[in-house]
């Protein structure tokens, strides 16, 4: 386990607008240019970025890696339940909302994978890549439950948690069931799951399943006790070790209700949430601390480095912290990814706890 780690996912734009790297369906489905693109981005990130200390690896050699581990693009468990998606050059994967009718949600089942085109299109490629390679690393982002019921059922899925709580219930049984069922699969063939929701949890505990509630700050902490945390129980009682995304605001406001999630030992705290209450709450978990994505570009050195200095201290434990700025553009300054890098250095030298000797997630 890395004390401190700090971690960093540009946004699509920024590798198509100043390397031409492309993310058409291909870059996601063909084995060939799986291989490829993941050798090209690593020796990319290798060449800008080794003498930060961030990416290092000598002459990276290529891998079978199945998914993403360098974006953040999360679209797979709705494209298995029929949503289209679009893909583009310079953009993550655009889910389309199916927006099922009243009907449509009240028969809605988990997806069987045996007879789901996209996945045995997915499964293809895995088994191409450990024909070639003897076996395949990675792993794909698997969403979130309201998530993909957004992506389901569109902005109904609130009316369906107020007037037809049944209703909602069965689309997120039949999510929840998908995602897990999905979710063991990919682990028994890399070992992973969630690099690719954040790459902190290589550093961390590889084998944490992230579960990402982005969707979550649409409704309030009541609500999501009554109507969601069920779901994150089961999945945390199946998907040991497990962790949660919570990329909003007011991660705060949700903190106490996240402590009833059972063996959950990491949480992605969203820029702006009051950390000092997140730690009050989970004084036990893991938080990794998201720094905003606009500010990092925009922000002077010093601004930068009061702002990291600050969180730091708010999370008050540096054995269960750690730092990441998920989805930057394409102008974003190499200076002030540098000052994220060096301020986190800095506290982590002024420590008197050894580097790599904090507990894992258990």
């Amino acid at each position: 386990m890395t004390q401190l780690p700090v971690t960093f996912v540009f946004h699509p734009e920024w590798w198509h607008r100043n390397y031409g790297i492309s993310f058409e369906r291909d870059f996601f489905y063909d084995a060939k240019t799986r291989v490829e693109v993941d050798l090209k981005m690593r020796q990319i990130l290798n060449e800008r970025f080794a003498k930060y200390g961030l990416e290092q690896g000598e002459n990276p050699e290529p891998r079978p890696c199945i998914g993403a581990v360098h974006l953040a693009a999360g679209y797979i468990i709705s494209e298995l339940f029929g949503c289209k998606v679009e893909f583009s050059a310079g953009a993550s994967p655009q889910v389309i909302p199916k927006n099922i009718s009243d009907q449509e949600a009240d028969a809605l089942e988990p997806v069987n994978l045996a007879e789901s085109a996209v996945f045995q299109e997915l499964k293809q490629m895995i088994e191409e890549l450990k024909q070639r390679f003897g076996y395949v690393v990675g792993d794909i982002n698997w969403q979130g439950v309201l998530n993909v019921a957004l992506d389901l059922r569109g902005e109904k899925i609130f009316i369906d948690m107020i007037l037809e709580p049944e209703r909602s219930k069965r689309i997120f049984g039949a999510i929840t069931e998908t995602i897990r069922e999905f979710v063991t699969y990919i682990s028994q063939e890399t070992g992973t799951t969630s690099i690719s929701v954040n790459r902190s949890v290589k550093f961390i505990e590889p084998t944490i399943n992230l579960h990402s509630n982005c969707s979550v700050t649409m409704i309030s902490a009541d609500t999501y006790r009554q109507m969601l945390l069920e779901y994150d129980q089961q999945l945390a009682e199946s998907l040991k070790l497990y962790g949660i995304h919570h990329c909003g605001s007011n991660m705060h406001l949700y903190a106490a209700v996240y402590a009833e999630v059972p063996n959950v030992c990491f949480f992605d705290v969203g820029w702006g949430s009051d950390i000092a209450l997140c730690r009050k709450e989970l004084p036990d978990a893991f938080l990794n601390l998201r720094y905003d994505p606009v500010k990092i570009r925009d922000a002077a050195p010093e601004e930068i480095r009061a702002d990291l200095l600050g969180m730091l201290t708010a999370s008050g434990n540096p054995e269960k912290t750690g730092v990441c700025c998920i989805n930057m553009g394409h102008d974003v300054p190499d200076e002030n990814i540098a000052t994220v890098i060096e301020t986190v250095a800095e506290y982590r030298n002024g420590l008197s706890v050894r580097v790599g000797y904090g507990p894992k997630c258990k």
